[in-house]
């Protein structure tokens, strides 16, 4: 199909022709003739566009190492990995199981990781158009690539939905993309007249390539999206190229090296391979269910974090720890409540003067202590108290009933009480001494 460009190009050498007083009104009129089905063609490819597109995202929030730079960067670098034969085996398996072909399972995947990266469930993702092989390659240069057109996927993707059906959705929206690639990606844009920035690239800001796969539903056309082609294209941020020529499935995320750190995209490599693993697993997870995380990062959260055993004697009380730390430390501050700071010293003083009452109050070992306190830095005082004095604590809600609190301490034997004035516990006095720590 000849191009906007190329048939201006033949009417300037019509009209430099015709100036020469040669006759070539029949070839002239021909030329019209197939552009306005062409004309036809475009306008309809050009309104699915502004349909498929509007209100998309102007940008992906993909977190960065670095702030961006306000004009378009070049500085790109190359991460490579190599898929185990085995996973890429099982991805190939998986596609034909379900249908599609590998380049809309594996687009599918991508998406899926940058929605588990960014929350955003309204993605933009980037790809190469067909290469139609019987005509645009005989206008084009020697490799083929300036004869494929840019593709705007657009990605509604929800966590809850399981990954097999998230296939079906991928595969629709990429067969209406290729049946609609003949409008030039720069119309698009005008068209939308969309809100950018400087510094990113029009519409999308990552892509996903695949190549040597035609996609199954473009048979007679020639998928080429080459690699060469996205090499230090400016404004692109994140590029996942897969090479599915070889029995392994190899690849690179070619970034941005002014945003990006190196380990920040190996880390992103090893999710990536977590998250095809779990797919070819189950793909019948919900997406916000599949995994990320590698083996070392499993073990690192489920394991060296939480390592947390210490040794202690077992021949010490905590309150006898207590009074270690206050000998270390004690001026640090040990508590805070509101307005309230106490140090080591200062908690531990008060506890100290309470539990010589305790004892006086005949509180030595196997007694035992009502505690019924509201939140509050007198809570810990009496808790300690109780255990400098040698006596166990038995804790009361504060908001239960009197005739509740009444029956519990009746039934555990409860000699003496600490409180406070206003809670219902204080209005027991049968036998139980009771002591009011906010008038203590």
């Amino acid at each position: 199909m000849e191009s906007i460009h190329a048939y201006l190009l033949n009417r300037i050498k019509y009209m430099e022709f015709n100036e020469q007083g040669l006759p070539a009104q029949g070839t002239d009129g021909a030329m019209w003739r197939r552009q306005e089905p062409q004309k036809r063609v475009s306008e309809d490819q050009l309104a699915y566009w502004k349909r498929q597109l509007e209100g998309a995202p102007v940008a992906l929030d993909l977190f960065t190492d670095h702030p961006r730079s306000p004009t378009p960067a070049l500085n790109n670098s190359r991460l490579c990995f190599a898929l185990p034969q085995r996973l890429s085996a099982a991805l190939k398996t998986l596609s034909g199981q379900e249908g599609i072909n590998l380049f809309t399972l594996l687009l599918a995947a991508f998406e899926t990781l940058l929605y588990r990266y960014t929350g955003q469930d309204d993605l933009l993702i980037g790809t190469r158009g067909i290469v139609r092989a019987e005509t645009e390659l005989n206008d084009s240069d020697d490799t083929g690539y300036g004869a494929a057109s840019l593709l705007a996927l657009r990605a509604r993707v929800d966590g809850t939905l399981p990954f097999r059906k998230l296939l079906g959705l991928v595969r629709s929206v990429v067969v209406e993309a290729y049946e609609h690639q003949d409008v030039a990606f720069e119309q698009v844009v005008e068209a939308l007249r969309a809100e950018h920035d400087a510094g990113r690239h029009l519409l999308f800001q990552v892509m996903f390539v695949l190549d040597d796969e035609t996609p199954p539903e473009s048979e007679g056309h020639e998928f080429r999206p080459s690699s060469k082609w996205i090499e230090g294209m400016a404004g692109i941020d994140l590029t996942l190229v897969i090479e599915s020529a070889t029995r392994e499935l190899r690849g690179w995320f070619e970034y941005n090296a002014d945003l990006f750190e190196e380990a920040t995209i190996a880390r992103m490599a090893g999710h990536w391979q977590s998250l095809l693993e779990g797919i070819v697993e189950d793909p019948s997870l919900q997406l916000s269910a599949l995994p990320l995380l590698t083996e070392e990062e499993r073990r690192q959260v489920l394991v060296d974090w939480n390592d947390t055993a210490a040794d202690y004697s077992i021949d010490t009380c905590i309150h006898q720890l207590f009074e270690a730390q206050v000998e270390r430390t004690p001026d640090a501050i040990a508590l805070v409540y509101e307005e309230t700071e106490l140090t080591y010293r200062e908690l531990n003083r008060r506890a100290n003067q309470l539990a010589h009452h305790l004892q006086q109050l005949g509180v030595k070992p196997e007694t035992l202590v009502g505690l019924c306190l509201e939140r509050s830095p007198e809570m810990i005082v009496g808790l300690l108290s109780i255990l400098k004095a040698g006596g166990a604590y038995v804790p009361l809600d504060p908001t239960y009933p009197a005739e509740r609190l009444a029956f519990m301490l009746t039934d555990a034997g409860v000699s003496v009480l600490l409180t406070q004035r206003h809670l219902p516990a204080g209005e027991f006095k049968d036998g139980v001494k009771v002591l009011y720590l906010d008038e203590y």
